[in-house]
């Protein structure tokens, strides 16, 4: 069980790695307005960042394929729910976005539920 956790919390450390690069990647919400899709498309498939977060996604995939070997799916889903947890913290602390205390709650339901529905199998 400790190699299929840590192959899970693999998993989904590389989903939020790679949300960070791709949001990196494509900047701010409106740097492009005004300027199209083009200009858009140039900019993704010339980011570093964004190249990045394509080779992150297929290391995750990996480790995502190999705890679903060894785990049920009905364990590994949840499990990887935390990728929302690790996105709205990175999303604060490295990307320096504002939070507000219903993301918060809601992520700390997250939390809750995962330890409900796999806390049984991890004790």
């Amino acid at each position: 069980m400790p190699v299929t956790i840590l192959l899970l919390l693999g998993s989904v450390c590389c989903d939020v790695i790679g949300q960070v690069c791709f949001k990196l990647g494509v900047g701010h919400e409106h740097a492009d307005a005004g300027r199209g899709a083009r200009a858009f498309l140039l900019r993704l498939v010339g980011s570093p960042w964004v190249a990045l977060g394509v080779v992150v996604y297929a290391l995750e995939f990996v480790l995502w394929f190999a705890a679903l070997s060894r785990a049920p799916l009905s364990f590994a889903f949840p499990v990887a729910a935390l990728s929302y947890v690790g996105v709205v913290l990175a999303s604060r602390f490295v990307l320096r976005e504002r939070v507000s205390l219903r993301r918060w709650l809601g992520t700390a339901a997250i939390v809750i539920g995962v330890a409900l529905v796999c806390g049984q199998q991890l004790g």
